[in-house]
């Protein structure tokens, strides 16, 4: 009877602590989401670095959980949404990349202009210098 108590016990024991590493990962996707929702618009390159080696660590600590059903449901939301985040960060970084280079096409093709002036690409082949 004492041998059954203490399976008992140990089964609960592994129960408990199974079921706090699944709470303590989602918790922290929880915690991942929210902060990348407040905060992300203000993040700085080194921030974003921060933030997707958390949610790697985070990859690694769930790959090693047994989720319910609907603790798998959330975990998926948590993910999409740290992953919209991630994205919408990107492809305001590329906007940004293209507007600069934009920018830079533009005043390079203004001081092309100005050497050659009015005769266009056909100033490259006068011999006006010599």
């Amino acid at each position: 009877m004492k041998s059954v108590r203490i399976v008992c016990i140990c089964l609960l024991f592994l129960l408990v602590c199974s079921c706090s590493r699944e709470g303590s990962a989602l918790s922290e996707y929880r915690s991942l989401a929210k902060e990348l929702k407040v905060n992300s618009s203000d993040y700085t390159e080194e921030d974003w670095e921060q933030a997707i080696r958390k949610y790697e660590r985070l990859e690694k600590k769930v790959s090693r959980c047994k989720f319910s059903k609907q603790e798998k449901k959330e975990l998926n939301r948590l993910r999409g949404q740290c992953a919209a985040y991630m994205v919408k960060a990107i492809s305001k970084q590329t906007k940004r990349n293209v507007e600069d280079a934009m920018e830079q096409f533009s005043d390079m093709a203004e001081g092309f202009n100005e050497v050659l002036g009015e005769e266009g690409i056909d100033g490259l082949f006068n011999d006006d210098d010599e």
